[in-house]
């Protein structure tokens, strides 16, 4: 082994991700060829020696010294990506600390951590050098070091001055933003905030520096950014290109993913810029608009007009994308139901059918002779279970309707799948309203038609289906299929209110312990849930719920209603218990408050139910706050 750097360390006598490294001063030596393409191929190489996924090794100690030598010199092709590969050594570490013991074998994970820490000592000797390619005659190279210098926030205090000066001084708009983003990151992990200084380059001429201080002042948990800085961020977003591009900083998850992602903590600057997007439309504005509303529970009532507002927009696609983004919004659609109303008779299938959606889910009275069009001849692409379950305030002016379908269901397009599940699913919603289509719902029975979901819709009737419970008894058992034998089981269980029948057909499932829907139904048969308790386990979620729901031991469930609680639909019924538990539930009341009044959508499921499933917890957590404190949200 001969050749530049084959003395710098016994490679033969060190390993890296594929063995004995005496490979690595040949690959070290075509880093520093004068091809371009050479270099490029010898650093992926390097990388996947001496850092691989993750991992560092024994032999990247020694190479470190090598590529700071390589990086000082101008001559070297590539030493952006030199200067990447020894931001990711340095950051090795950070990820292995949080790895399980158990993970690893040979070599244990002490010894992994050990290799990573002392790569990273290595990095951190090369900070000087790094320090002076601050001045590098080339602008790439100058953007990149910034990246590595902040790795290490503590290794010097001068080094935040050196970059704010660089900073100042750099006429080239990348680097100078790399420099600004890496004041702040560095600053960000030693407690500081140079605000007055940061907010001097947000009024940088060029916007790429701007963008970059905005995100450095929201690392340091500043969330009034003026609008000047929120523009120039919605700018770095949207522009076809960028100084950023290509940096370090943004290569891992794109220039718009690293802009969102800053956002990601700092709901009114998120939303801010979500709606000044939307002031130049596209589908990517409108869609990023949706996964706001999405994320924060102030998104919809500040996005949605903004929505509404390019409703009259002549583009097909962006009015498509944005009433389908509206009608996922949850309650608050009905501040923007006024614009809904025109897209009713829209010639194009989803917008119509999204417009109607979107009123029937928030109980529009100006969507029934729609609705009641859909049910006579489906013809639009919607949700009817959605529209109909929001309509239950108005199911006597739809009863002639539904029940026209019902005695002929026909086909539809919905996305809901089946147009007669979907329909009845709606009925479900509906409750004691339901109840003048109780002879209908019978005949699907009879008719073999729709089964699960009929029986469903006749479950919330209660007591006062107990005309359809014979016809209901033919579909227990295994020959009928499990989906129509559980359901006529659960629908008899909350009919007759008698376990002992349904139990014979549904104990193997709750055996297994109930999935969320079969919890819900369970808590909702109240004390008539007894029979089965033997076969729940008490400490789970929806265990702890469906006992404490059924018999009012709280001595016996209190400790696990307490750990249960969580946004999710067994913990929500944890949630609902320890309301009526009332001051004895008070332990867990910090954590029922953060559902209650936490700025983020904490629920999760589907896109087009997932606000409104959020908002339906909040009002569970805050009554279930304001009965165990007893102080309303006002007094708290």
């Amino acid at each position: 082994m001969s050749g530049r750097f084959s003395d710098v360390a016994d490679w033969a006598g060190l390993v890296h991700a594929y063995g004995p490294a005496a490979d690595l001063p040949d690959t070290l030596e075509r880093v520093a060829s004068d091809d371009a393409a050479v270099v490029e191929r010898a650093l992926y190489d390097l990388s996947g020696s001496i850092y691989h996924q993750g991992w560092v090794y024994p032999a990247t100690v020694p190479a470190v010294g090598v590529l700071y030598e390589l990086v000082s010199d101008p001559g070297t092709h590539h030493r952006p990506g030199i200067l990447r590969l020894l931001s990711d050594i340095a950051g090795a570490v950070w990820e292995l600390e949080e790895h399980d013991e158990d993970e690893y074998d040979e070599p244990d994970l002490a010894t992994v951590l050990t290799w990573a820490r002392e790569a990273r000592a290595a990095v951190e000797e090369g900070v000087p050098t790094l320090s002076s390619l601050l001045d590098d005659g080339d602008p790439a190279v100058r953007a990149a070091a910034p990246v590595v210098v902040a790795d290490f926030p503590d290794h010097d205090p001068d080094l935040v001055p050196r970059l704010q000066s660089a900073a100042v001084a750099e006429d080239d708009a990348g680097a100078a933003a790399s420099m600004v983003l890496a004041v702040g990151d560095m600053c960000c992990e030693r407690d500081e905030r140079p605000l007055g200084w940061l907010r001097e380059r947000g009024a940088d001429r060029r916007r790429a520096v701007r963008a970059a201080a905005a995100v450095a002042l929201l690392w340091c948990e500043v969330d009034d950014l003026d609008d000047d800085l929120l523009r120039a961020v919605s700018d770095e977003i949207q522009a076809p290109d960028s100084a950023l591009d290509d940096q370090l900083w943004v290569l891992d998850g794109g220039r718009v993913g690293f802009f969102t992602s800053a956002l990601d903590l700092h709901p009114g600057a998120q939303i801010g810029l979500a709606r000044d997007a939307l002031a130049v439309p596209d589908t990517a504005a409108v869609h990023r608009a949706g996964q706001v509303m999405r994320a924060w529970r102030a998104g919809p009532a500040e996005l949605l007009p903004a929505l509404a507002g390019l409703l009259g927009n002549g583009e097909t696609e962006v009015v498509k994308d944005a009433v389908w983004e509206i009608k996922q919004g949850g309650p608050d659609i009905a501040l923007v139901a006024d614009a809904l109303v025109p897209l009713l008779g829209h010639t194009h299938d989803l917008i119509a059918g999204s417009a109607l959606e979107a009123l029937g889910r928030v109980g529009d009275p100006r969507c029934v002779a729609a609705l009641a069009a859909d049910l006579a001849e489906p013809r639009l692409s919607f949700h009817p279970s959605a529209a109909l379950g929001g309509m239950s305030a108005h199911a006597d002016v739809l009863l002639d309707s539904v029940r026209e379908f019902l005695s002929d269901p026909k086909k539809g397009t919905g996305f809901g799948g089946n147009y007669l599940n979907s329909v009845l699913a709606g009925l479900a919603a509906w409750g004691d309203r339901a109840l003048p289509l109780l002879p209908d719902l019978i005949s699907l029975l009879e008719r073999r038609k729709g089964v699960p979901f009929a029986a469903r819709a006749l479950a919330a009737l209660g007591p006062s289906a107990a005309d359809a419970v014979p016809v209901l008894r033919r579909y227990l058992g295994r020959k009928h299929g499990p989906q129509n034998s559980e359901n006529a089981a659960w629908a008899i269980w909350r009919i007759t209110g008698d376990g002992e029948e349904p139990l014979r057909f549904l104990s193997g499932t709750l055996r297994d312990g109930p999935d969320d829907e079969d919890a819900e139904r369970l808590f909702a048969l109240g004390p008539a849930a007894e029979p089965a308790l033997p076969l729940l386990d008490e400490t789970t979620p929806a265990g702890a719920a469906i006992v404490q729901h059924a018999t009012g031991d709280t001595a016996r469930t209190l400790p696990h209603l307490v750990d249960a609680v969580a946004a999710t639909p067994t913990g929500m019924l944890a949630v609902r218990c320890l309301g009526d538990i009332g001051a004895a539930a008070a332990p867990p009341a910090p954590d029922i408050q953060e559902i209650a009044e936490s700025p983020h959508v904490l629920a999760d499921g589907p896109s087009t139910e997932v606000v409104a499933t959020d908002r339906a917890y909040q009002v569970i957590a805050a009554d279930a706050l304001a009965r165990i404190t007893g102080k309303a949200a006002d007094e708290r």
